[in-house]
Protein backbone atom coordinates (compact mmCIF):
# COMPACT_ATOMS: atom_id res chain seq x y z
CA UNK A 1 0.00 0.00 0.00
CA UNK A 2 2.78 2.47 0.72
CA UNK A 3 5.57 1.35 -1.85
CA UNK A 4 5.07 4.67 -3.69
CA UNK A 5 7.04 6.86 -1.47
CA UNK A 6 5.99 9.86 -3.21
CA UNK A 7 4.05 12.20 -0.58
CA UNK A 8 -0.17 13.65 -1.14
CA UNK A 9 0.35 16.89 -0.52
CA UNK A 10 -2.53 19.15 -0.37
CA UNK A 11 -4.00 22.42 0.76
CA UNK A 12 -6.60 22.25 3.75
CA UNK A 13 -8.17 24.98 5.59
CA UNK A 14 -6.90 25.97 9.05
CA UNK A 15 -10.00 24.80 10.47
CA UNK A 16 -9.37 21.63 9.70
CA UNK A 17 -6.18 21.83 11.83
CA UNK A 18 -6.32 19.76 15.23
CA UNK A 19 -3.30 20.96 17.50
CA UNK A 20 -1.60 18.21 19.22
CA UNK A 21 0.74 20.23 21.52
CA UNK A 22 1.34 22.71 23.65
CA UNK A 23 3.50 25.94 22.12
CA UNK A 24 6.12 28.34 23.11
CA UNK A 25 4.37 31.50 22.43
CA UNK A 26 7.17 33.53 21.86
CA UNK A 27 8.50 31.12 19.64
CA UNK A 28 4.60 31.03 18.37
CA UNK A 29 5.37 35.35 17.71
CA UNK A 30 8.91 34.98 16.27
CA UNK A 31 7.72 32.40 14.01
CA UNK A 32 4.92 34.85 12.77
CA UNK A 33 7.24 37.56 11.98
CA UNK A 34 9.99 35.31 10.12
CA UNK A 35 7.30 33.93 7.99
CA UNK A 36 5.57 37.40 7.28
CA UNK A 37 9.20 39.06 6.38
CA UNK A 38 9.59 35.93 3.58
CA UNK A 39 6.15 36.66 2.43
CA UNK A 40 5.86 32.58 1.75
CA UNK A 41 5.15 29.70 3.45
CA UNK A 42 8.11 27.29 2.75
CA UNK A 43 6.86 24.50 4.99
CA UNK A 44 4.63 21.67 4.80
CA UNK A 45 2.46 20.57 8.05
CA UNK A 46 2.36 16.97 8.27
CA UNK A 47 -1.23 15.69 9.79
CA UNK A 48 -3.61 12.34 9.89
CA UNK A 49 -5.53 12.93 6.62
CA UNK A 50 -8.79 11.82 8.04
CA UNK A 51 -8.75 13.56 11.57
CA UNK A 52 -6.49 16.82 10.57
CA UNK A 53 -4.13 16.23 13.75
CA UNK A 54 -0.84 17.94 13.30
CA UNK A 55 1.84 15.59 13.65
CA UNK A 56 4.82 18.31 13.38
CA UNK A 57 4.12 22.30 13.17
CA UNK A 58 2.33 23.19 16.06
CA UNK A 59 4.12 26.73 16.28
CA UNK A 60 3.32 26.92 12.70
CA UNK A 61 -0.13 26.51 12.30
CA UNK A 62 -0.65 28.95 15.36
CA UNK A 63 1.61 31.71 13.48
CA UNK A 64 -0.92 30.93 10.28
CA UNK A 65 -3.51 31.95 12.50
CA UNK A 66 -1.76 35.39 13.70
CA UNK A 67 -0.57 36.10 10.04
CA UNK A 68 -4.63 35.55 9.55
CA UNK A 69 -4.27 32.88 7.05
CA UNK A 70 -7.05 30.64 6.06
CA UNK A 71 -5.33 27.82 4.21
CA UNK A 72 -2.30 25.89 4.99
CA UNK A 73 -0.28 23.42 2.66
CA UNK A 74 -0.17 20.13 4.25
CA UNK A 75 1.77 16.22 3.64
CA UNK A 76 -1.32 13.94 4.29
CA UNK A 77 -0.67 10.84 6.47
CA UNK A 78 -1.96 8.30 8.76
CA UNK A 79 0.48 6.76 11.73
CA UNK A 80 -0.01 3.41 9.99
CA UNK A 81 2.65 4.92 7.49
CA UNK A 82 5.50 3.12 7.93
CA UNK A 83 7.11 6.68 6.56
CA UNK A 84 5.71 7.80 10.22
CA UNK A 85 7.66 6.83 13.19
CA UNK A 86 7.15 8.57 16.63
CA UNK A 87 9.21 8.79 19.47
CA UNK A 88 8.91 10.64 23.12
CA UNK A 89 11.29 13.39 22.88
CA UNK A 90 13.01 13.11 25.84
CA UNK A 91 13.68 9.06 25.99
CA UNK A 92 13.24 8.36 22.46
CA UNK A 93 11.22 5.47 23.14
CA UNK A 94 8.55 4.28 20.91
CA UNK A 95 5.17 6.45 21.17
CA UNK A 96 1.77 4.48 21.39
CA UNK A 97 0.13 6.15 18.52
CA UNK A 98 -3.39 5.06 19.58
CA UNK A 99 -3.03 6.97 22.68
CA UNK A 100 -2.16 9.80 20.51
CA UNK A 101 -6.24 9.77 19.14
CA UNK A 102 -7.34 9.07 22.58
CA UNK A 103 -6.04 12.01 24.13
CA UNK A 104 -6.28 14.65 21.63
CA UNK A 105 -10.00 13.16 19.62
CA UNK A 106 -11.67 11.48 22.88
CA UNK A 107 -10.28 13.63 25.98
CA UNK A 108 -9.98 16.90 23.61
CA UNK A 109 -6.80 17.73 25.60
CA UNK A 110 -3.35 18.71 23.61
CA UNK A 111 -0.28 16.90 24.76
CA UNK A 112 2.69 19.02 26.90
CA UNK A 113 5.30 20.78 24.92
CA UNK A 114 7.86 18.70 22.76
CA UNK A 115 6.42 15.52 24.32
CA UNK A 116 6.10 13.33 20.87
CA UNK A 117 8.48 13.16 17.65
CA UNK A 118 7.27 12.61 14.78
CA UNK A 119 9.90 11.28 12.32
CA UNK A 120 9.40 11.05 8.38
CA UNK A 121 11.53 8.65 5.50
CA UNK A 122 12.22 10.21 3.48
CA UNK A 123 12.51 13.57 4.30
CA UNK A 124 9.36 16.17 3.78
CA UNK A 125 9.38 18.33 0.50
CA UNK A 126 9.74 21.68 0.92
CA UNK A 127 7.08 24.45 -0.65
CA UNK A 128 7.26 28.04 -1.35
CA UNK A 129 3.88 29.63 -1.43
CA UNK A 130 3.21 33.37 -1.35
CA UNK A 131 1.21 34.24 1.34
CA UNK A 132 -1.44 36.26 -0.24
CA UNK A 133 -2.60 33.18 -2.24
CA UNK A 134 -3.28 31.07 1.35
CA UNK A 135 -5.76 33.33 2.11
CA UNK A 136 -6.70 36.99 3.65
CA UNK A 137 -2.91 38.19 5.19
CA UNK A 138 -3.59 40.54 7.98
CA UNK A 139 -0.47 42.25 8.73
CA UNK A 140 1.45 41.07 12.05
CA UNK A 141 2.58 43.06 14.86
CA UNK A 142 4.71 41.43 17.18
CA UNK A 143 4.63 42.74 20.86
CA UNK A 144 7.96 44.64 21.44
Amino acid sequence: MYADLTYCIALRPTTFFVPSEEVDTGAVHRLAASIERASAWNTLIPIERDTGIVMDGNHRVRAAALLGLHHLPCVLLDYADPRVSVTHWRTGAPFCVDSIREHILVQRRVFPYKTTRHRFSPGLPTTDIPLIALGAVQEYRSCG
